[in-house]
């Protein structure tokens, strides 16, 4: 045994060949630029899903607060025909109103409780509507389709008609 190697000195290798240690200044080299394309995109994206999540419970919530304000309109008219017309009128200008981006809100009522005896029966609302997500920052293809459904009683000291 060598003194070099017995004084703690590493020992060397035979054959010439040796080891290249990169100095620490050059073992990130590069590293930023790998993290640049990497995470940006991925915060793109989630921030993107963050914003169609928000846009579509928003849209979502403001169709069930339109089906509930024309489910009250409804249950206010005096016949199955003003019902459905008073429900279609205030839902689209509910829905104007909170400058929804619903885009061909579909509205039906159920109003077959106006030929019922008095007292009985609910008028029920039915909103659906698109939800578009090409306009969003990053756009995304296609749109989802919300729905929202409210019931009122029928006003039971107003007269009416079948």
């Amino acid at each position: 045994m060598s003194q070099q190697h017995a004084a703690g000195a590493p020992p060397q290798r035979s054959g010439g060949a040796r080891r290249h240690r990169p100095s620490r200044a050059g073992d990130e080299r590069g590293s930023a630029s790998l993290e640049l394309v990497v995470v940006v995109p991925a915060a793109v994206l989630v921030i993107a899903l963050v914003t169609a999540g928000w846009r579509l419970w928003s849209v979502r919530s403001q169709v069930r607060e339109a089906a509930a304000a024309g489910a009250r309109a409804a249950s206010l008219a005096r016949s199955a025909a003003e019902a459905e017309l008073s429900a279609a009128a205030v839902v689209d200008s509910d829905l104007a109103t909170m400058r929804s981006i619903c885009t061909s809100p579909v509205v039906h009522v159920d109003a077959s409780a106006f030929s019922a005896p008095t007292g009985d029966g609910d008028v029920t609302v039915d909103v659906s509507c698109q939800v578009p997500f090409t306009d969003l920052l990053v756009p995304m293809p296609g749109a989802l389709t919300v729905e929202g459904r409210a019931g009122s009683r029928l006003d039971s000291y107003r007269g009416r008609q079948p």
